[in-house]
């Protein structure tokens, strides 16, 4: 697993990073052949008017300092991610769970729709699933940066503690009998959205606690959707 603490890379995380302002920001290495891209020269101006430290560096460079090729010629050492407990997100009204998602670009893709469409606080489990590592970084687009993240508790502990503190459980599953489209008129004051992994999903233990266990429709012919894209519907319903 990668290590949350040192190098983000990619134009977005990089910048969302800076402006978010809650890790340490030590220096970042831009690509000295990019400097004709737009996107990379208003990064540059906005790290400037930040007085953070640049270095212009070529992709060989960028590449041993990110590992990837992904790195869109920005890479910035950074501080360590700083995780919320969970008891300092009750009593928020929305809250997403990721139970048994193991691939860190789901995870990332989850965090994007949940940070655009309002859902501030988000809950990792504390083993076995991708933390705000850089690739987990890179595919919220930064996102992650500005959300709550608690990784203090296995899924079945949140489910226990949410419903304990008077929250609507509900969990994605394709065999649910409820349609997401239903749930939305309740309006829930709060509400804990589960979502499981492509080829777990959401575990047996929390489908038996859930308040509601929901399906979204399906009219097309393959048997499941991606799970970040499911997400995004059901965090989009349930704003």
């Amino acid at each position: 697993m990668e290590n949350a603490i040192g190098r983000i890379y990619g134009i977005n995380p990089v910048f969302e990073a800076v402006r978010a302002a809650r890790r340490e920001i030590r220096k970042v290495w831009l690509n000295k052949e990019g400097t004709a891209n737009p996107r990379l020269k208003k990064l540059a101006s906005f790290l400037e008017a930040r007085s953070v430290r640049i270095e212009w560096a070529d992709k060989a460079k960028l590449f041993d300092l990110s590992g990837t090729r992904e790195h869109q010629g920005a890479v910035l050492d950074a501080g360590e991610f700083q995780y919320t407990p969970f008891a300092d997100m009750l009593g928020q009204r929305r809250m997403v769970l990721l139970d048994s998602i193991e691939d860190p670009h789901n995870v990332g893709a989850i965090m994007r729709s949940a940070e655009i469409f309002g859902w501030k606080n988000v809950l990792l489990p504390r083993r076995g699933a991708p933390l705000v590592t850089p690739s987990v970084a890179k595919s919220s687009a930064g996102a992650c940066e500005h959300l709550s993240i608690a990784c203090n508790c296995s899924p079945n502990q949140y489910v226990k503690i949410a419903l304990e503190e008077g929250y609507s459980v509900v969990s994605l599953d394709g065999a649910g009998k409820v349609e997401l489209e239903a749930l939305r008129s309740e309006n829930n004051e709060k509400l804990l959205l589960v979502v499981g992994g492509e080829n777990a999903g959401v575990s047996q233990f929390i489908l038996n606690s859930s308040t509601a266990v929901a399906a979204i429709p399906q009219a097309g012919k393959i048997n499941s959707l991606n799970a970040s894209v499911a997400a995004g519907i059901a965090l989009y319903l349930l704003k």
